[in-house]
């Protein structure tokens, strides 16, 4: 059921024309302050009036933050169960979901950081990473060898000319190398040779050996062949340890939708994306691929004086292609409601003068106040370091004369960001810094995430990597990842050595079907929950050996009084149906017959936390004085046997595992079928687990294996233990979130046993999942918030914590990227001088040059109130020698405003 919360927002003309939209593909501009995500917002509700299921919409975003602050406006105007069907996030996270959920990628793949790719080169150019990332010509080449891996798997799989990445990877010089290469072959240049090139470095590198190579041209070749073969190392060591980059799911998520399986995936019939101006040319493409064919309503939102992430990929042609392909049905947004008058004469007098934007096009202020003295300025110092002073001072006066405002110092660089965070340090002012290295990617706070990642997914290879270097049980980041894929590659998990003193899942798997009788069950419920919802029917079946034993089959039907949901996806539930036609027995009568059953065997479930849980609440529920733990301590799961020995599958689904290993049986979503299915299941994890057992004691023997699992132990076993025991407590409405809790009692371990420094932002992560991500009254058990939130938190920025309430700081310091899409009531732009707006070396390039006038703008329009333009009049040259600094030269048509 749909309602709509009332609203004090009424749509100006504009605006209305845009959220009436329906039907073909639309490009609005907009600039900033005219109310783009209140429109988003009124644009969901309009469609679902107008008949469009919330499944069948998309919403794209360019950051998480953006997509967060849209899903929270959603949620907060539109009254509707369903609203968690409508996906809004950006589009590599939407890409990311796409192959997980249709099996494009293994699903025990993890998603690599940049961090973790330099990591991974430096293995094979025996570097040490830390000196790497510390050296900025180093760090570029590594980039550029990740840059052309990704490049030479568009050019294998055909990709259009303007779809490539990071063409800029292969220089003049390389190109020269491969004619080269060409003559001396007798090849011509295609695109194929250069694959083939590619693929077999080793070959043209003995190859330079022999004569009719210009000796003059064997330096740049050998460098060139050794680039690529680097590339390609980095690319094989992703496959074989199912890792991907963000780029990857880029080329993944496009070659499948353009693939020859292209028709089985599904499209979306309306699609609105935010940001358009800030895409590469990738990603659009993935857009058109997965928009429906007949009639789809697509809207492209987007400003070009905005466009400032060309070192991301992004163009502004995009714009242009949007313009041409939208002819007739290009909207603009008209009303600026969040400028008064003179700050908007400002921001529009340079989108007409310096960014050449049509000035007809440009939007009036509805908010008609002038000018008072002081409000557009310009702050003149002597120097550089005078003027880290004395901005810092300026804020100080701000902070003081407006106590409820927000003020931004807005700088162009990362040193600047924390040279200006350290005068402000000294005037003791407490300021909030966005810049530089993003607290959410410290070491420190990913050790943090990755136990919360291990409680979530124990298959999660990146996550237990980071946890056994994080707590010293190797020293680098590689031999962590080593030591992680060997224990897999031995049907192992790091946890093994927490479960077990000596022995493994694995081997108590198979001891305990060759000893005793396992109690192979399944469920069929009321819903998901394993907290609320009742089962109606218990099927299972005992073996032993591996086999099953006969005429032990049980089955119950259950009578309760809640609502069965009528379909399960597509399909009618068939449960409904059998309760129609077999005895149903009370809950307590039902489950005790179970108990009795199962005697004192052992459980086992495919997924089987959720049926073991399930039966947990259901017995405390109905049977108060059945401890279920107590009663059966230990179960066994199929599907984490099957991950630990068959660890290359896309998918691990009942269904999916019959199809893979022809196994008799079918997933009907009836417990007595899938009893049948998940026993020959079991059957088949038996003869491998027996099989697998010499090699992985032989494994576990060796003493480097020991040495890390004690340590692993020694530190880590109690915490895991511990938390794995929290996971399906519901906590009461005044405790600490549990998700909240377990984070900070496992970073206040790390602290104790001195494994972290102190970090300086963590009160502000804990204020912030407490506040503004995790909702109590949703989700009260750690296993609930885990489950919903995990992808979430995994994606947070600093930024992401600048537009929230926990942050109870009024001053930030902020670099101009990372403050697009934010706003403050006082702006100061910092160092606005000639070399840095525009930057020295992008001068003599037109592209960049545009962009940096654009990057003065954003650092402009941050302001809804105050605008201050800082400079340094000197500076000292190479030779010790003063030379006076240039205001910007994007300056000159504005000058006139200020102050």
């Amino acid at each position: 059921m749909m309602g709509e919360r009332l609203l004090d927002w009424q749509p100006d003309e504009s605006q209305r024309e845009v959220i009436d939209i329906q039907g073909g593909q639309h490009l609005v501009l907009a600039p900033p302050g005219c109310g783009k995500t209140q429109i988003l917002t009124e644009r969901v509700k309009r469609a679902r009036q107008c008949g469009t299921a919330y499944e069948d919409m998309l919403c794209l975003t360019f950051t998480n933050r953006a997509a967060r602050g849209m899903m929270e406006r959603i949620r907060a105007h539109i009254d509707d169960d369903d609203i968690a069907k409508l996906y809004v996030g950006n589009v590599h996270r939407f890409c990311s979901r796409f192959l997980f959920e249709n099996n494009v990628i293994p699903a025990e793949s993890s998603v690599i950081d940049d961090d973790d790719a330099i990591s991974i080169l430096a293995r094979f150019l025996d570097e040490d990473e830390t000196q790497v990332a510390a050296t900025y010509k180093r760090l570029h080449d590594y980039h550029d060898v990740v840059f052309l891996s990704h490049l030479m798997s568009q050019v294998a799989h055909r990709h259009p000319r303007m779809l490539r990445l990071h063409t800029d990877c292969i220089n003049a010089d390389d190109i020269a190398a491969m004619r080269e290469i060409c003559r001396v072959q007798r090849m011509e240049f295609t695109a194929e040779v250069m694959t083939d090139i590619y693929m077999h470095t080793d070959f043209y590198l003995d190859a330079l050996r022999v004569e009719g190579y210009d000796y003059g041209m064997r330096a740049v070749l050998d460098a060139l062949l050794r680039k690529m073969k680097l590339a390609r190392q980095y690319e094989q060591y992703k496959t074989d340890n199912k890792l991907v980059d963000f780029e990857d799911l880029l080329l993944l998520t496009y070659d499948t939708l353009t693939g020859e399986q292209q028709q089985n995936f599904r499209r979306f019939s309306w699609i609105q994306i935010d940001e358009v101006q800030d895409l590469n040319p990738l990603q659009l493409a993935i857009v058109d691929a997965i928009t429906a064919n007949d009639n789809a309503t697509v809207m492209f939102l987007g400003d070009e004086q905005q466009a400032i992430f060309s070192f991301m990929g992004a163009k502004l042609d995009t714009l242009d292609v949007l313009r041409e392909r939208c002819k007739g049905r290009i909207h603009h947004l008209t009303v600026n409601h969040r400028s008064p008058k003179y700050l908007l004469d400002v921001l529009n007098t340079y989108a007409s003068q310096v960014l050449r934007i049509n000035a007809d096009l440009l939007p009036e202020a509805d908010n008609e106040a002038t000018c008072r003295e002081g409000e557009l300025k310009l702050l003149y110092s002597d120097t550089i370091d005078a003027e880290y002073r004395d901005v810092a001072a300026f804020a100080r006066q701000l902070h003081d004369n407006f106590t409820e405002e927000t003020t931004a110092i807005i700088v162009s660089s990362n040193s600047d960001a924390e040279l200006v965070s350290r005068a402000l340090r000294d005037l003791e002012l407490p300021h909030f810094k966005v810049s530089g290295i993003d607290l959410f990617s410290t070491n420190e706070v990913k050790l943090l995430l990755a136990h919360l990642n291990v409680l979530a997914n124990e298959h999660n290879f990146i996550a237990w990597s980071r946890l056994v270097k994080g707590l010293k049980v190797v020293e680098t980041n590689s031999a962590a990842r080593n030591f992680v894929r060997s224990c897999q590659n031995n049907g192992l998990l790091p946890s093994d050595f927490l479960l077990y003193e000596d022995g493994s899942y694995v081997q108590d798997f198979v001891r305990t079907c060759t000893e005793k009788e396992i109690v192979v069950f399944d469920t069929e419920t009321t819903g998901l929950n394993v907290f609320t919802d009742d089962i109606v029917q218990i099927a299972a079946v005992k073996m032993r050996e591996g086999r099953v034993v006969e005429g032990s089959e049980f089955v119950v039907f259950i009578a309760t009084d809640r609502e069965i949901p009528s379909h399960l996806g597509d399909i009618v539930n068939p449960i409904i149906e059998e309760l129609k036609h077999n005895r149903q027995y009370p809950h307590d009568e039902a489950l005790q017959m179970f108990l009795d059953y199962v005697g004192d065997d052992v459980l086992l479930g495919h997924n089987a936390d959720y049926d073991y849980n399930i039966l947990d609440r259901n017995l405390r529920r109905y049977c108060p004085g059945i401890d279920l733990h107590e009663r059966f301590p230990q179960y066994f799961d199929s599907l984490k046997l099957m991950h630990l020995l068959e660890p290359d599958l896309k998918q691990y689904k009942l269904k999916a595992l019959l199809e893979i290993f022809h196994l008799h049986g079918e997933n009907s979503h009836l417990a007595g079928a899938d009893v049948e299915a998940t026993a020959n299941v079991v059957a088949y994890c038996y003869e491998r687990a027996r099989a697998l057992l010499p090699a992985q004691r032989a494994f576990m023997a060796r003493d480097r294996v020991k040495t890390c699992a004690e340590r692993l132990r020694r530190i880590y076993r109690d915490l895991f233990l511990d938390a794995r025991r929290r996971l399906y407590t519901p906590c009461a409405e005044a405790d600490r979130l549990p998700l909240v809790a377990e984070l900070m009692c496992f970073y206040d371990a790390l602290l104790a046993n001195g494994l972290v420094e102190k970090v300086d932002g963590i009160g502000y992560i804990e204020a912030y999942l407490t506040e503004d991500v995790i909702d109590m009254h949703c989700e009260n058990s750690l296993i609930e918030q885990l489950g919903r939130h995990i992808m979430e938190i995994n994606t947070l920025k600093e930024a992401d914590l600048c537009s929230s309430s926990v942050i109870r700081d009024r001053v930030f310091v902020t670099t101009v990227h990372k403050a697009k899409g934010l706003e403050f009531d006082n702006v100061i732009v910092f160092d606005a001088i000639d070399g840095r707006y525009p930057n020295y070396y992008n001068q003599t390039d037109e592209g960049l040059l545009a962009e940096d006038a654009r990057k003065f703008y954003v650092a402009m329009s941050r302001s809804r109130k105050r605008l201050y333009i800082s400079q340094s009049l000197s500076r000292i040259d190479y030779h010790n020698q003063p030379r006076p600094n240039q205001l910007t030269r994007f300056m000159a048509p504005i000058l006139r405003y200020f102050s």
